[in-house]
């Protein structure tokens, strides 16, 4: 099967969605959505906690989209 390009050879790139309220779905996602916010915590002092939260909702917003599955 040959692959279909998105690209028109710009040298401006190629844009998927105009607006973050824009939805887009990959991998076959069933419901489109909105580009996910990730809230983060905000401190100055780095903990395996605060980074493993981090590390989740980066997951979490991942998921989301349908660019990755958690097994």
């Amino acid at each position: 099967m040959a692959v279909k390009q998105l690209s028109d050879g710009s040298p401006a790139g190629t844009r998927i969605g105009q607006s973050a309220t824009d939805k887009l779905a990959f991998y076959a996602l069933s419901t489109p959505i909105a580009r996910p916010s990730v809230t983060w915590p905000n401190t100055a002092t780095a903990t395996t906690t605060l980074n493993e939260a981090k590390a989740n909702r980066l997951m979490v917003a991942l998921v989301n989209l349908g660019l990755i599955v958690t097994t």
